[in-house]
């Protein structure tokens, strides 16, 4: 009896330390599973792969037929099945659930967890996967993951081989979800950081200006295509270049910039790079920025040759216009001041007569100049409206001659004009085309040499009427035949001889607002033959 009485308290005392030896068994066998997922969590920055190790660790630990983790769409506000495991993977993976239906919707929808021990039961439950599989869903535990006090997913773990999810699954499982939260949370940033990388990349080498990045010495540590075609280099050739080894600037100004970007300053500067076409200009821009933890130097270089082409042709436009203007407008007031001269000190020596015609022509070259200006924007624009009447070829060129005759008689040279007699007539308008025969004539006169002949015709010329006027000056060189019509090319001769660059421009687009045709026909140490055709009056060939 006594030995009995003593087996039993002996027997108690086994089995109470018989449960926590299991208590303390399981929960380290807990710990030991969320220490392996945290490790398993952290190995990688993809998020794809940081949930399909997650739901791996979740099936093998908790022994279930199939585990899922579905995140929320903020844009759509849908939760998507992200990655699933186990039975009906396929079938799970990429499916949409508008927010609150199923389960996992009503999780997410509610942040709070789900055990359903009977989901046909569970009037939540969705049961499209199963009707459209030969999977059958029995038991699921859902627990919310959530970052920053917002819901964005869920986890689902079904069907465990104990039949049920307990006390401790629970609290596992939430465990897990802190851990994938905080990995969502990183891979997601991490995904961040790559597209905001992947843009600059995209920036920087497709940009359209060249982009060099620079250590705080000046060398040369990356460029971009554009750049790599400005320099007409290797990349191998620009990487460790000094900055002012690749461009025409002086070391020591070189040196300075790069000291005062180094500081913190941000610099423009005008930097110049031969090329085989020629010297380029590059407006530069450098600034200290960072580059892969370090400190570095950025410059971006934007081509501007054409303009400062343009700036430089701009000057030298406003000086030739102001040039142009100046020449017949001095003309003017000293006659008028000659002329002034006679009248109030009664001399009668001073040629007044002349002198007004010599005022009356140079009025008239100034009021064609003006002209000129103002109808080639509107021609070039086609906003002139043509004033068409019908004109005798014979009439247009007789009164462009009387305006350009005397200048040719001052410098010895004479005109000859001949024409096809019984010439149709032309459907023009009269003041355009007198302004081309007035302009190509001055030309004439101040190109030939000495007191060469200046010869201007017209002839019928199939359904056109062919004009042309001819000079005996030096001649022009075949390659410029077409240029000389552009808007602001000078006819530049050994005399130095300049003008606007407008007048064949005018010319080209008058004839051209006719339906008619310009062009030259010359040859260095040759005549020049500037030739235009106008349409015959309807009815004129008859």
């Amino acid at each position: 009896m006594t030995n009995t009485n003593k087996s039993q308290p002996q027997s108690k005392t086994s089995e109470v330390y018989g449960e926590e030896s299991d208590a303390v068994h399981k929960r380290l066998r807990e710990l030991m599973f969320l220490h392996e997922t945290s490790q398993v969590l952290t190995a990688t920055l993809d998020l794809d792969s940081v949930l399909r190790s997650l739901l791996s660790q979740v099936r093998d630990y908790f022994q279930v037929d199939a585990a899922s983790v579905a995140l929320l769409d903020e844009k759509t506000g849908e939760l998507v099945f992200r990655v699933a495991v186990g039975k009906a993977a396929k079938d799970v993976m990429g499916l949409r659930l508008p927010l609150g239906q199923g389960i996992a919707g009503w999780v997410v929808q509610t942040g709070k967890p789900a055990l359903v021990p009977a989901a046909n039961s569970d009037e939540r439950f969705y049961s499209g996967v199963d009707e459209d599989t030969d999977f059958h869903t029995q038991t699921m535990l859902a627990v919310p993951i959530e970052v920053e006090g917002r819901t964005i997913g869920v986890i689902e773990a079904i069907n465990p081989a104990a039949g049920s999810f307990d006390e401790d699954a629970q609290r596992s499982l939430f465990s897990v979800t802190d851990l994938a939260a905080a990995a969502i949370r990183n891979a997601d940033l991490y995904e961040r950081a790559l597209r905001a990388e992947r843009r600059y990349e995209s920036l920087f080498n497709g940009g359209s200006d060249p982009i060099l990045v620079l250590n705080l010495e000046g060398e040369v540590v990356d460029l971009n295509q554009k750049a790599i075609e400005m320099l007409n280099l290797s990349r191998a050739q620009v990487i460790g270049a000094y900055l002012c080894h690749l461009f025409d600037i002086s070391q020591e100004m070189c040196r300075t910039r790069i000291q005062q970007v180094r500081k913190g300053q941000s610099l423009s500067l005008e930097m110049r790079i031969q090329r085989n076409e020629g010297v380029r200009i590059l407006e530069a821009h450098m600034a200290r920025v960072g580059y892969d933890g370090q400190g570095a130097i950025q410059w971006i270089g934007h081509d501007i040759s054409e303009q400062v082409e343009l700036e430089r042709m701009r000057d030298d436009l406003t000086h030739m216009v102001i040039h142009d203007l100046r020449n017949p407008l001095g003309s003017i007031m000293n006659s008028l001041q000659l002329i002034r001269v006679a009248f109030v000190e009664l001399d009668q020596t001073l040629p007044v007569l002349k002198l007004l015609d010599i005022a009356c022509r140079s009025g008239e070259k100034l009021h064609r100049l003006i002209d000129s200006l103002l109808d080639l924007r509107r021609l070039e624009a086609g906003e002139t409206k043509l004033n068409e009447t019908s004109l005798s070829p014979a009439q247009l060129i007789q009164e462009a001659v009387e305006q350009i005759e005397p200048l040719a008689l001052n410098r010895g040279q004479s005109i000859a004009v001949k024409v096809d007699p019984d010439l149709p007539r032309v459907f023009v308008d009269g003041d355009l085309l007198r302004r081309v025969l007035t302009n190509l004539l001055d030309n004439a006169v101040k190109f030939s040499m000495g007191k060469g002949d200046i010869r201007v015709s017209a002839k019928w010329m199939e359904e056109d009427v062919l004009f042309t006027v001819s000079d005996s000056g030096p001649g022009i060189s075949p390659e410029y035949h077409q240029h000389i019509f552009d808007r602001f090319s000078r006819l530049e001769k050994a005399d130095g001889i300049k003008g606007t660059g407008l007048g064949l421009a005018f010319c080209k687009l008058a004839v051209e607002a006719h339906g008619g045709r310009i062009w030259v026909e010359s040859d260095l140490g040759q005549d020049s033959h500037f030739k235009f055709t106008l349409p015959l009056e309807a009815g004129g060939a008859e």
